[in-house]
């Protein structure tokens, strides 16, 4: 009875609407999971993908490793650590009364810059800052001409070319006023000395005889003949 029983059993298992070989029965499963093209095929190709989340898993852990400048600022007392301290950046920036509470206050920039007539709406408003800018013959548009600004600026000889030559115009002066700023105070100091020695020439002068008889060298004039 136990064997005809099996036997009945297995009959009603491997029948066509049994479990096994019925629609979405075990066998289809069965098939989705290890047949060609089934789950574990299609995850087998996702792990030997490179770009694959291994490869993506790779590459983050690449990126977070304590030599890199990321896995550096994640490190236990990292930067990140220190801007998230309790005395840190963030704390400040976002405590009650810090900036970033002022700014979103209702008397705070960001409320004046959105306010009704406030900068924001001056910038978007009929000829405003941006209609000027993007009207016809408008900044922009002198900006981007054909010899306009920027390819003046850009061009080859043009101001910014100038700029940089100018700049290693200045490059050569400044050694020149270097030594010439090393030069200045031994010329005060020969000018000292030159003074302290022409003072006594200049006493002594006074005392000689006749130093302060002798009369004034009147200039030489020629009169001026008389024309008839």
């Amino acid at each position: 009875m136990a064997a005809t029983q099996a036997t009945l059993g297995l009959g009603q298992l491997a029948s066509p609407n049994g479990p096994i070989l019925r629609e979405g029965g075990y066998a289809t499963r069965f098939a989705q999971l290890f047949a060609e093209g089934g789950l574990l095929d299609q995850l087998a190709r996702i792990l030997a993908d490179e770009r694959g989340p291994i490869g993506l898993a790779n590459t983050f852990a690449d990126l977070t490793s304590d030599d890199r400048p990321i896995g550096k600022a994640l490190a236990r007392d990292g930067l990140l650590d220190r801007m998230a301290d309790e005395d840190g950046p963030f704390v400040r920036l976002l405590e009650a009364g810090g900036p970033l509470d002022r700014a979103l206050s209702e008397d705070g920039p960001l409320y004046r810059f959105l306010a009704p007539g406030g900068p924001l709406d001056r910038l978007l408003a009929e000829e405003g800052a941006l209609d000027r800018v993007l009207a016809e013959d408008g900044l922009l548009e002198q900006l981007l001409a054909d010899d306009g600004i920027l390819e003046k600026l850009l061009a080859p000889g043009g101001t910014l070319d100038q700029l940089i030559s100018l700049g290693a115009t200045f490059d050569a002066i400044v050694p020149r006023l270097e030594a010439l700023g090393h030069a200045i105070p031994t010329l005060n100091s020969a000018v000292t000395v030159l003074s302290g020695a022409v003072e006594p020439l200049g006493a002594l002068a006074g005392r000689l005889p006749g130093g302060r008889r002798r009369p004034a060298v009147e200039p030489f004039v020629t009169a001026a003949p008389d024309v008839d």
